[in-house]
């Protein structure tokens, strides 16, 4: 019988004759991508620059999410190394919440307010937002800007006021204001509880402008949570 301390030491010593082994002879080899649909995978490829024959050892994982997170639109990188050597990159990229108008220039913003050059190659539908930079790398983080984003994020979940709602801007008196997609009728929304106000509003838009049409409507005032003041179009 082999005493413990000599089969712990063949252990140790098969477990360093295999890593010097692995580190000799295993080198990076195939890299997957996993979790992209903004960022172009060459660009990825092109960011880590890893030369042909690496061992897996010298990369440094630390440094290589550091340099994908400068890519516009990814957030997050979980980087795996197989026993193969293949690296496997697991990727969470920003979602757009909103497309930013400052004069002549646009530009995405996360709900983070993280902003991102807008990507040709995948167009989305989404509501415009006044007032900000869109300067891509500048991070949004004014008090008006968090309640566009909390009401836009809300709009977002409740789904009816998301494809209601057409554009966005902050008003110091008004709070979140908002314009409808039919007609362009001005939606007042305050500040807060936006989730409440886009009940009513979905509410107020079944049960009334059903019935009247939305045309009859000027403006609609959700800025209050338990009512709904209109300004209707004189005839």
């Amino acid at each position: 019988m082999i005493p413990w301390a000599t089969a712990l030491g063949l252990v140790i010593g098969i477990s360093v004759i295999a890593s010097m082994y692995w580190q000799q002879t295993v080198h990076v080899g195939e890299v997957r991508i996993l979790g992209t649909q903004l960022t172009a995978q060459q660009d990825v490829m092109d960011s880590i620059r890893i030369p042909e024959g690496t061992n897996p050892d010298s990369v440094d994982l630390d440094a290589l999410v550091k340099d994908l997170k400068t890519l516009p639109y990814i957030r997050k990188v979980i980087p795996f190394v197989e026993p193969n050597g293949d690296l496997e990159l697991q990727i969470t990229e920003r979602i757009p919440l909103a497309l930013v108008l400052d004069g002549i220039k646009r530009a995405w913003v996360d709900n983070e307010g993280v902003v991102m050059p807008v990507s040709p190659a995948h167009p989305m539908d989404l509501p415009l937002v006044y007032g900000f930079s869109a300067s891509p790398g500048d991070t949004l983080t004014r008090s008006d800007f968090i309640e566009i984003r909390d009401f836009l994020v809300a709009a977002r979940e409740q789904t009816f006021g998301w494809v209601t709602i057409s554009e966005t801007v902050f008003d110091p008196k008004h709070g979140v204001v908002a314009l409808s997609h039919e007609h362009g009728v001005k939606l007042l929304f305050g500040r807060g509880e936006f989730d409440v106000k886009l009940d009513n509003w979905k509410a107020f838009y079944t049960q009334v402008i059903r019935e009247k049409g939305i045309q009859s409507m000027q403006q609609v005032d959700l800025r209050f949570t338990n009512q709904v003041v209109t300004k209707e179009v004189s005839l």
